[in-house]
């Protein structure tokens, strides 16, 4: 006879939750003001400031997004 090993899937508890909320909305914050910080650099002529600029957003901001979500879906309830 086979037997079946019993799978834990461990989660994070609902109190945590006020930090993940505390966190989308500091980068919703960020993000705004990167974007806007991109478009005004782009307006006084600073191209490329301003490609440098979205090129690091892209990096780290939009990753980071990505790897949270991705965590959150994993261990929270």
């Amino acid at each position: 006879m086979i037997k079946l090993k019993k799978i834990i899937t461990e989660s994070i508890p609902k109190y945590f939750s006020g930090y993940f909320d505390n966190i989308d909305s500091n980068v919703e914050r960020l993000e705004k003001n990167v974007k806007q910080l991109i478009k005004d650099l782009g307006k006084d002529g600073l191209k490329k400031e301003s490609l440098e600029v979205a090129g690091l957003y892209k990096k780290h901001i939009i990753e980071f997004k990505v790897k949270m979500k991705n965590f959150e879906r994993k261990y929270r309830d």
